[in-house]
């Protein structure tokens, strides 16, 4: 407990380090309705070509503590606006106490200039891992029939390869916004924000119907990912409903997500493999039902998440050891992709990638509430750095991993991680700072966006 204090404390004494450049953001708002009016006409993507497009730029030096790299130095860099109006550009890298070097650069909300229901959306991350707890069995050394598979939900949480290496991971992800609820009639989107807070021009969250509300989008991702000596590539197919009113920061709504990743066997990767995926989440603004509409948003977010290895049993025969056994290499992702709990977003009281198997389920819960205390509202430097707001946030989860893809095997000794953690929302960002404890001790992230 002593620990997370001291990271929080550091965190905070980060962000007051922040400099912001040209501090009045509006990459994501407009700065009155009739702006926003306008927009809506008949010939919008004029309206964005000839209004004034403002562009912001943050930094932020940052000192923080987690379980994989330990104590870490970095920085953080944010543009919006740099080409068009909705367009975020992100991008980082930090040092650590274990030798890790790593580093990312992130687009978002960037679409086809000449076709914009396309939208582009680049991650690059890469560095050098120092140390790195892989928990997948060592396949040079002999199988013991009596010891549970390293990551499985039996596992022991010491059972695991220690390794040090590269890791690159490049992400481009193709979105085609169907021609359906907000999308219908409404290419461009602009929300209009007041102290960081949705006051106009939602994204969705007003009609269960998908044909009446929200956005629709097919979404295509290549992806390319080596880990030390685990590659990956392949291609993510996906139909994904945004129906909330603000995606950075939902306060009512839901989202559904049904993809299907192949590997096929391209290039480097360690074995071709298929899975599909299921991502459903809900969003109640609890403070329109039970108190003021008009006090900061007090939000109940909850998720259920599954995940199943259709090649999990497949495999190719690729020789035979000395005792004239087959050697097979079987068809299934790597320990860091697929069906896997623990770390940013799932079982957040375990290591990244602590449980991994052929199949998962999740289940999530978690309430945010915006506070009305700002300490950065006191000075005119302080309010220079745009944090409009701070949000606690308490959450309880649930999950498993297991062999086979079966509920009633996957809800028998389910693993659990309850918390709480602090957000700050600043330059259209969610920076995240989330302290775990679950049956294995507790554990300390840090990252950007909410969990879920």
């Amino acid at each position: 407990m002593a620990r997370s204090k001291i990271t929080t404390y550091l965190v905070l004494l980060a962000i007051q380090a922040f400099v912001a450049v040209n501090a009045q953001t509006v990459s994501l708002a407009f700065k009155d309705k009739n702006d926003f009016s306008n927009y809506l006409g008949a010939d919008s993507s004029a309206f964005v070509e000839r209004s004034e497009r403002e562009v912001t730029i943050a930094a932020l030096p940052f000192i923080l503590y987690n379980e994989i790299f330990g104590w870490a130095a970095g920085g953080f860099v944010g543009i919006q606006g740099l080409s068009q109006r909705n367009m975020s550009l992100y991008m980082g890298g930090l040092a650590s106490t274990n030798g890790t070097r790593y580093g990312f650069l992130q687009i978002r909300e960037f679409y086809l200039p000449f076709y914009p229901r396309i939208y582009i959306a680049p991650d690059i991350l890469g560095g050098y891992f120092g140390v790195l707890k892989v928990y997948k069995d060592n396949p040079f050394a002999p199988v013991d029939p009596n010891k549970p598979k390293a990551g499985s939900n039996e596992s022991d949480q010491n059972d695991y390869m220690e390794v040090s290496g590269y890791d690159q991971w490049y992400e481009l992800k193709f979105r085609f916004l169907l021609p359906i609820g907000h999308g219908k009639n409404q290419v461009y989107f602009a929300p209009v924000l007041k102290n960081g807070i949705l006051v106009s021009g939602e994204m969705g969250g007003t009609d269960w119907n998908p044909l009446v509300s929200g956005r629709t989008f097919i979404d295509i991702k290549p992806f390319y990912r080596k880990r030390v000596a685990f590659a990956t590539n392949g291609i993510d197919f996906a139909l994904t409903r945004e129906n909330t009113d603000f995606y950075i920061n939902p306060t009512r709504g839901s989202l559904q997500k049904f993809s299907f990743r192949r590997d096929f066997g391209w290039f480097d990767t360690f074995s071709s493999w298929s899975v599909i995926e299921t991502d459903l989440r809900w969003y109640f603004p609890l403070n329109e039902y039970f108190g003021n509409k008009n006090s900061p948003p007090k939000v109940l977010a909850v998720n259920f998440w599954t995940v199943n290895t259709l090649t999990w049993n497949d495999y190719d025969v690729v020789g035979k050891d000395p005792l004239g056994n087959e050697i097979r290499m079987y068809h299934r992702p790597p320990p860091y992709t697929g069906a896997y709990l623990g770390g940013r977003y799932r079982l957040r009281a375990y290591y990244e990638g602590r449980f991994n198997d052929r199949a998962a389920i999740y289940y999530g819960a978690e309430y945010r509430q915006i506070i009305n205390w700002n300490p950065f509202n006191y000075t005119e430097f302080t309010r220079n750095l745009n944090v409009h707001w701070l949000e606690f946030a308490f959450f309880a989860e649930i999950g498993r991993v297991a062999p086979e893809w079966k509920l009633s095997t996957l809800h028998t000794d389910m693993k659990w991680s309850v918390g709480g953690g602090i957000r700050i929302f600043m330059n259209n960002l969610i920076l995240r700072l989330d302290d775990a404890y679950g049956s294995e001790g507790m554990y300390i992230t840090m990252y950007v966006d909410h969990a879920f």
